[in-house]
């Protein structure tokens, strides 16, 4: 890494560092105690007493067990949990059979330390990823967008939930696919365990398999490999995901906690493609189909203008510039999971996105990377060309923070003016 680059990610170290205490003040809000929870937040509710349930020693030590691996909300898996027990372990230590008492303050550590930070991790490492910190305006410039994005924001205010430790698994799964770049090697087994991790904490995992079977045949088709080795990393690496995905969830070796997660996950998987039946006209109210679709994108995200234009970027990604590779993943990750959202997904909530957003914004200043633009060896009628379409990027990027932002505000001061009122 060169001074430049390092001068670069240290800037990005302080804005993340910025961010991640800028979310402080409304996350330390708004849980008192157990009943303001219950009455200003609906998820974290239900999974708090599962925490403390993990972190309370039982009778005797198979108590203990039971209260530490069969946990009980098989909606997400045992990562998610185990983490945040990870992360109040302090203040049991400190406080004792009194931590519970200290509801603000734990709820505080987990929205930070289980949102806030793989969120902001992910981005980080996406943006590297993209731009390798080798201009420090586009580098820095992506890495402020992408922290502004209204749906992001949103997850980091009073949400302790397990969707940014999933994104985190997702993007080390294209970290470590790029770093192996095509030699299937160690990098290709620690991302089938990244892979494994996201199907562990919540399935997203599985959406991999389109991209892990195109990354397979390219190694065939630049004969990196043979058909036969083909298959036998496909094998190993489905071998080791799955692995990992089971290891990391140790009830899974219970059978009374087994078959009641296979109930669980069953009866979420109808919700998600039927929607609740108890709601009134719910045929009429959980339609499928991209149309459906619009005012939760167009509300958290972006306008369909900038999602058209982020979606081009991703294309001429794949087809020319340096980092090809990645973002053929990443279109290979994104389409299947955006098929099941768009046409399968009957309930809206906005952050079932969030896997697709974060990779499809760090395409953003991408046509601004491209070979064709970067040559300074063209006619200035071309080098004319490029810094318009430069400039046109630039414009949409402005556009989009303003956006943002103007949005961003609120949302944040209603999160901080909530207990006040």
């Amino acid at each position: 890494m060169t001074r430049a680059q390092k001068h670069t990610l240290g800037w990005m170290i302080l804005i993340g560092l910025a961010y991640f205490a800028l979310f402080w003040l409304p996350n330390n809000l708004g849980a008192k105690d157990e009943h303001m929870l219950f009455l200003s937040s609906h998820d974290e509710t239900v999974t708090y007493p599962y925490v403390v349930k993990m972190l309370t020693p039982g009778k005797d030590i198979h108590e203990t067990r039971s209260n530490l691996l069969i946990y009980g909300d098989y909606h997400y898996g045992y990562p998610f949990y185990f983490i945040s027990m990870l992360v109040l372990l302090p203040v049991r230590l400190i406080f004792g059979d009194q931590f519970t008492a200290h509801t603000q303050l734990n709820l505080l550590l987990l929205r930070q330390m289980v949102s806030v930070l793989p969120m902001i991790l992910s981005i980080g490492l996406l943006v590297y990823l993209q731009t390798r910190l080798e201009s420090r305006w586009r580098t820095l410039g992506l890495f402020v967008l992408m922290l502004s994005v209204q749906g992001f924001v949103r997850n980091n205010i009073n949400w302790w939930h397990p969707d940014a430790l999933t994104l985190l698994a997702i993007v080390l799964t294209f970290f470590f696919l790029v770093r192996d770049d095509l030699r299937f090697g160690i990098n290709f087994y620690l991302a089938a365990a990244a892979c494994g991790m996201a199907i562990a904490i919540k399935l997203a995992g599985f959406f991999f398999f389109l991209a892990i079977g195109s990354y397979l045949l390219a190694g065939i088709l630049q004969k990196r490999i043979t058909w036969q080795r083909a298959v036998l990393h496909g094998v190993l690496f489905i071998v080791t995901m799955m692995l990992v995905a089971i290891l990391s969830n140790p009830f899974l070796f219970y059978k009374s906690a087994r078959e009641r997660m296979f109930q669980i996950q069953s009866e979420h998987s109808y919700i998600v493609t039927h929607g609740w039946q108890n709601i009134p006209n719910s045929k009429d109210v959980y339609k499928v189909g991209p149309a459906t679709w619009i005012p939760t994108l167009t509300g958290w995200y972006a306008p369909l203008y900038y999602l058209a234009f982020l979606a081009v970027s991703l294309t001429a990604s794949c087809l020319w510039g340096r980092q090809k590779l990645l973002n053929r993943l990443m279109l290979a990750w994104i389409a299947p999971y955006a098929v099941y959202l768009l046409f399968f997904v009957a309930i809206k909530p906005d952050h079932y996105w969030l896997p697709v957003m974060l990779p499809l914004f760090s395409t953003a200043f991408n046509l601004t990377l491209l070979p064709a633009i970067q040559s300074a060896e063209k006619s200035s009628r071309w080098r004319t060309a490029a810094a318009a379409l430069t400039l046109l990027v630039v414009l949409l990027a402005g556009l989009q923070f303003t956006r943002s932002f103007s949005r961003d505000y609120p949302l944040y001061m209603r999160a901080v003016l909530q207990e006040v009122q």
